[in-house]
């Protein structure tokens, strides 16, 4: 059975919130082509404030504005990455860092791939709050889905000895936790296209493992039929 590029992205649940935004114009570039050879659903959480959606518009657009307004529910984003070769669609889903909406975001953390965990390197409490979101992704995520740490807003400090959160404070945490670690600066686009790279390749590598598994399990049952004949 074949799917249209809109049915197979049709598949994931719908977002809620009062700001919901789809970014099309990648998958447009790529639709006439082929469809995505892997969807991977890719939540942003953290603090309110820390940049999750200036980074996202960086990402997605290549934009950078002061003027975003807080995050309402959930916002998505859908943009297409050349894996090794691969069309990968990556749906990116950020969510809102108010306690109020802490509830929405938690629905949204089910089934996800991947994780970027973003807190502002300039704000101590947000870097305090990520072991509570880590927690949380740990309660509501499969046990090997990715988790990536970011550090964003480096260029709010370039003297990194005088930064409220060191480079070392976040490799030391997500070292603890097993997780990737980067330092990032939306307004700059520093390391965000990296990052994004690095969270796909590893979402796919997960992916081939679990397929290869499958297949394998399916040829060793397949064997035993034919030999009961």
């Amino acid at each position: 059975m074949s799917f249209t590029l809109t049915e197979k992205l049709g598949t994931r649940h719908q977002p809620v919130g009062a700001q919901t935004v789809f970014q099309h114009s990648e998958l447009m570039n790529v639709a006439s082509n082929a469809v995505p050879d892997r969807i991977f659903k890719v939540a942003f959480i953290g603090d309110s404030g820390v940049g999750k959606t200036s980074f996202i518009q960086r990402f997605c657009k290549d934009h950078f504005t002061e003027a975003f307004s807080a995050t309402l529910g959930i916002d998505l984003q859908v943009k297409m990455l050349n894996i090794d070769n691969r069309i990968i669609a990556l749906q990116l889903w950020d969510t809102a860092g108010q306690e109020r909406f802490r509830s929405i975001t938690k629905q949204y953390l089910r089934k996800s791939d991947g994780i970027i965990l973003v807190y502002d390197v300039t704000s101590e409490i947000t870097f305090q709050n990520v072991r509570s979101w880590i927690t949380c992704t740990q309660e509501l995520t499969d046990e090997d889905c990715i988790i990536v740490l970011v550090g964003n807003k480096t260029d709010l400090c370039n003297d990194d000895e005088r930064r409220p959160v060191k480079y070392k404070d976040g490799a030391k945490l997500a070292d603890e936790y097993r997780c990737l670690f980067f330092e990032s600066s939306a307004r700059l686009g520093t390391s965000v296209i990296e990052i994004m790279e690095a969270i796909a390749r590893l979402m796919q590598e997960k992916d081939d493992r679990l397929r290869k598994g499958e297949n394998i399990i399916n040829l060793s049952s397949k064997t035993k039929k034919s030999g009961c004949c």
